[in-house]
């Protein structure tokens, strides 16, 4: 049976973002439109709130700092839908009160840096490159550093450029070198402004991360980390700790931590030992003494440090929910705080040598929680198929299973299961909606997940649709005999590099690594996957990353097209639901499109809906609503018999 249609269905004329699901009407709009405001930025030395408000378009909007009561009130600074292009670093500039920007401007990732005039809200472009890594201006606000991508692939080149904000004249500083890439991170600026601090990769190799400091008189560029020590990329913080002293963070130990490089000894120092990774490195200063503020976390515990510049931890808190420093001044930090549990706030955090005092600025409506929240939250782990090193036995995973206030009946309820990057201590409003339609949602870290330490994180490396997969058929196992649920109702979803392992995990050939794995999935949802590695790596903008995960094209292609799904599409278990934008360069459409055709031809039961204009992301009211839609008649068939359409 193949169809590649989209089926939805409304039950409300009135409101047309009301959805069925079974015999449930499932309201979007307070999913959508209930706090419809994001991207904080406060300013507290310009006592600046700026954020976006997302309505039939998304604005810009700023209001005074001391006046946040009303966020409804803000003033719209520009007229741009910025639903239609990608925003990344967004940073305003006291030294000429204009706000900065990298980004798109048609969703195409095409990044270049933009310039706001906040007072009558006219945008100047003042970059043309294909691509920018990182940028930061210097301690006076009136030059820009920038590391522009130019070229692709093994074409690649990467500049150092500063750009003069008073005369918009450019400067080309240094090209990079085929054994030291260029790579993302922002430059952190010498406080006298003689050079800055960049990022390299040996060999463009991800595992080897560098620092490297480049002189601008000499236009030379000194390497300041030992290259052969593998790191994933290290971060100079963006203030110095003086003329020879600066910050910097690396997990050459196993798990990010703060070191200091003193500039006249040429010597790192590691100046902390965690094991868990340091997050929110923040340059305080007490009573005139200069503290480190930072948390450590994984997605199970976090913790809030003050640090001294020896490493001596002086005061320390556990903290139930992820913190996001947004701006400081002095010991003052204004923070955002959420956790898989709560989406959203914002409160002014102050840090004295042993306390910490918390004042909530920002907060959602009681009424909105109770409509947003509709799940328990339960943590659990699993045995998967391998021993863990460390202990001898069974490697368990980490997990976290969301289950419905209100499950559906239990002869049709559904679990769907996160294929990749899962496992986050994060609010997710796709999650409620899924729990507001009774199916429970399971998020796993399977291996390659962030935050268990470097060595969790690269045991799939050059091994993209390997192992990865297996630990997602053991988890649909273990949740099947957990809550007694079939794996005709168990499916799988995810997006990008998810998206991949969803057509992955359903077209599974049974075996690979010498390990075996079965399971009759009912239903998968990619969003933005690749469907073809070697494809992807020709056509997409992180040609690095590929070769990272999967392998290199030009000596492993045989081993890359027997790991795409496209090559397996006879073998699909279930049925699949794609999405994709038709704009997307970091995963192009043709991907999907190409699966859907094969899918057809075994007459499988697969179903594309494109965005129209849409990047790697959906952006935009209608496309937010258009894609639930999608879900949620796409999982209204699961459970149903097969019917020739």
């Amino acid at each position: 049976m193949g169809c590649n249609t989209q089926s939805t269905s409304s039950k409300s004329d009135k409101d047309s973002f009301t959805v069925s699901f079974k015999d449930r009407e499932i309201n979007l709009t307070p999913y959508v439109e209930g706090f419809p405001y994001s991207r904080f930025m406060p300013v507290l030395s310009a006592n600046k709130l700026f954020y976006m408000h997302r309505g039939q378009t998304t604005k810009l909007m700023m209001l005074p700092l001391n006046d946040i009561s009303d966020l409804s009130k803000g003033k719209v600074i520009s007229d741009i839908n910025f639903d239609s292009r990608n925003v990344f670093s967004m940073r305003y500039n006291e030294a000429d009160g204009h706000l900065y920007w990298s980004g798109d401007e048609i969703n195409d990732e095409v990044i270049n840096l933009y310039q706001l005039n906040i007072d009558n809200g006219e945008v100047k472009k003042l970059t043309d490159v294909p691509y920018i890594f990182g940028w930061r201006w210097n301690p006076q606000g009136n030059k820009v550093a920038y590391i522009a991508r130019l070229g692709d692939k093994e074409n690649r080149l990467g500049e150092l450029r500063v750009l003069d904000l008073e005369n918009g004249k450019e400067e080309k500083i240094i090209q990079d070198r085929p054994e030291m890439r260029f790579t993302w991170g922002s430059p952190s600026w010498h406080p006298e402004g003689k050079g800055v601090l960049v990022n390299g990769l040996k060999d463009a190799s991800r595992t080897y991360g560098n620092l490297l400091y480049v002189d601008f008189a000499k236009k030379e560029s000194k390497l300041l980390t030992d290259q052969n020590k593998a790191r994933y990329f290290p971060a100079a913080y963006e203030e110095w700790i003086d003329n020879d002293r600066f910050l910097y963070f690396s997990n050459e130990d196993g798990f990010t931590n703060a070191y200091t490089y003193d500039w006249k000894k040429g010597e790192s120092r590691q100046i902390t030992s965690f094991t868990k990774n340091l997050g929110n490195p923040t340059l305080i200063e007490i009573e005139g003494e200069k503290r480190l503020f930072a948390t450590t976390s994984n997605p199970i515990a976090t913790e809030l440090y003050t640090i001294d510049l020896d490493g001596k931890i002086i005061e320390s808190i556990p903290s139930e929910v992820n913190i996001g420093v947004l701006d400081h001044e002095y010991n003052e930090l204004m923070i955002s705080t959420s956790s898989n549990k709560s989406l959203f706030s914002m409160q002014q955090l102050t840090v004295e040598e042993h306390s910490f005092s918390f004042n909530k600025v920002l907060d959602l409506p009681e009424n909105l929680k109770s409509q947003l929240y509709q799940s328990e939250v339960e943590r659990i782990e699993y045995p998967t198929f391998d021993t863990d090193p460390k202990t001898g036995e069974a490697r368990k995973l980490h997990a976290y299973l969301y289950k419905p206030k209100n499950p559906l009946p239990k002869d049709e309820q559904m679990v769907m299961i996160q294929s990749f990057y899962g496992g986050g201590n994060n609010f997710s409003n796709r999650y409620q909606i899924m729990a507001e339609a009774g199916i429970y949602v399971l998020s796993p870290s399977p291996r390659g997940s962030s935050g268990f330490g470097k060595e969790f994180f690269a045991l799939n490396d050059k091994d993209l649709g390997g192992n990865e997969i297996i630990d997602i058929f053991y988890a649909a196992k273990y949740i099947s005999e957990k809550l007694g649920i079939p794996p005709s109702r168990i499916g799988v979803f995810g997006g990008s590099h998810g998206g991949y392992a969803t057509m992955r995990v359903l077209t599974f050939p049974g075996e690979i690594n010498g390990n075996k794995a079965d399971f009759d999935w009912g239903f998968g949802m990619s969003h933005a996957g690749f469907s073809d590695i070697v494809h992807f790596y020709e056509n997409c903008n992180i040609p690095d990353w590929v070769t990272l995960e999967a392998g290199d094209p030009k000596t492993e292609g045989e081993k890359l097209r027997d790991r795409s799904p496209l090559y397996h599409a006879d073998k699909m278990k279930g049925k699949l639901l794609l999405t994709h934008g038709t704009n997307d360069s970091r995963v192009p459409i043709e991907g999907s499109r190409w699966m859907r055709d094969s899918l057809m031809k075994y007459e499988k039961d697969v179903t594309l809906v494109e965005f129209e204009g849409q990047g790697h992301g959906i952006k935009g009211l209608e496309n937010t609503k258009t894609f639930y839609q999608a879900w949620l008649g796409f999982l209204e068939k699961v459970g149903e018999k097969d019917e020739k359409m």
